[in-house]
């Protein structure tokens, strides 16, 4: 089986969530018996080493990385694209989340791809890479069709619009029926949609009627001994990872700041927090530059963080308030592969089937999320077991094996399977 893989953003080093999501993905299908070779046709902003296409290739094994091809990701720093976009809007009714995306490079340099030989599929990672829909079905009529989504999109711009206030509500109001128009048709058109949470595989199945199947996120992981070696009980130090540009993670952490921080201090008063992210703006010495909220005693703003496994060896636990979004949050699966306890929102736990107070504490009042913290920064017991929860859930819901039968599932392969099952 010949796989053409295409996606919105080169995906190595996987520092992202979006980026983790992709490359657990690439990995999944490689390790399929019947996929022979997967062509992986990625967009890119920067430049990408040769080292870091050598990496990739070898990281997932069965994989022929095409040269990027260049198309801004942050639309509004490249400022001459915006008004393809708007033509687009205005004159076709293409919403942003797939005007972004268009562009003439990448639709030659997608079209020769299509040309060069014949593919049994062709897996579109986002939403907003079936803008090209049309030309693979043109090219590759043959070829199996998936969509792997990772949010339900439209909901994204409906809780925006919801924030909006006046004439800027009416035209996110717009924007929202417009993205969500898109969103149930290409479910409607594809072959097979991936979801990244049993949630999101409802929620299109309500929107479009279409049966998605729920590829869980792969997530090796060694289990970590318990304690100190030298069995002293650490300083209470926190943690926070992710992408500090998405809504939902700055909206999280601001509540946090505001309404959260002091709480903990008052009760803690040795106790830090790292916050570890890109995103941020930096200043003339190429340190973060944080929002005036976020600097707070006993707050260090890190940035990116190349190797995150120190940091989380030195986490007592991981916040992780997160306000909004859709699909599944990976910063909590990287936690619980870490053996970190967490403490999160409604939102963040969103699409994940844990139990407060079983693999992490949910809360959405001050107050209690302050207490949860100290909690844990008091009892090692209570650390002890929450990681050994988490690492029996990542066992039950995030193996390999699972994922490659809803892999199989997607690919159209499911007699394969039933074959390797009864071997």
């Amino acid at each position: 089986m010949q796989i053409l893989f295409v996606t919105n953003e080169f995906v190595w080093p996987a520092e992202r969530g979006g980026r983790v999501r992709t490359l657990s993905q690439l990995r999944v299908l490689a390790s399929l018996s019947e996929v022979e070779r997967i062509r992986l046709f990625a967009l890119r902003e920067e430049d990408v080493p040769m080292e870091h296409r050598e990496a990739l290739a070898r990281d997932v094994g069965k994989l022929d990385v095409l040269e990027p091809v260049f198309h801004p990701i942050h639309l509004f720093s490249h400022k001459r694209y915006i008004p393809r976009v708007a033509w687009l809007r205005a004159t076709q009714g293409v919403p942003y989340l797939a005007g972004k995306w268009d562009g003439r490079a990448v639709r030659r340099a997608l079209e020769r791809e299509l040309l060069t030989r014949p593919f049994d599929a062709v897996w579109l990672d986002h939403l907003g890479m079936a803008r090209y829909l049309g030309l693979v079905r043109r090219l590759q009529p043959q070829a199996r069709v998936v969509l792997d989504q990772h949010n339900v999109d439209s909901d994204i711009w409906r809780q925006f619009a919801r924030r909006q206030r006046g004439l800027c509500r009416l035209v996110a109001e717009s924007e929202w029926r417009v993205a969500q128009r898109f969103e149930r048709d290409t479910l409607r058109a594809v072959d097979a949609v991936s979801a990244i949470s049993p949630d999101d595989a409802r929620a299109y199945r309500e929107l479009a009627g279409v049966a998605a199947v729920s590829v869980p996120q792969v997530v090796p992981f060694v289990r970590r001994p318990s304690g100190r070696r030298d069995g002293s009980e650490p300083l209470p130090r926190f943690g926070y990872v992710g992408n500090l540009t998405w809504h939902p993670n700055a909206r999280g952490l601001e509540w946090f700041f505001t309404s959260v921080w002091s709480k903990v201090r008052e009760r803690l008063g040795d106790a830090t927090l790292e916050v570890a992210g890109s995103g941020l703006p930096s200043d003339a010495h190429g340190l973060p530059v944080a929002p005036r909220s976020w600097c707070a005693p006993g707050v260090t703003t890190l940035g990116f963080v190349r190797d995150l496994a120190p940091f989380y060896e030195r986490s007592t636990a991981l916040i992780a308030p997160i306000l909004g979004g859709s699909g599944v949050r990976i910063k909590l699966l990287e936690a619980f592969r870490h053996g970190v306890p967490v403490v999160t929102t409604p939102d963040g736990a969103a699409g994940l089937p844990i139990v407060s107070g079983r693999e992490a504490f949910i809360e959405s009042e001050p107050s209690a999320f302050a207490a949860r913290l100290v909690e844990l920064a008091s009892s090692p017991l209570l650390r002890a077991r929450l990681r050994e929860a988490g690492y029996s859930f990542l066992e039950r819901h995030h193996s390999l094996p699972r994922a490659q039968s809803e892999a199989r599932a997607l690919l159209g392969n499911r007699a394969i399977e039933s074959l390797l099952m009864s071997a």
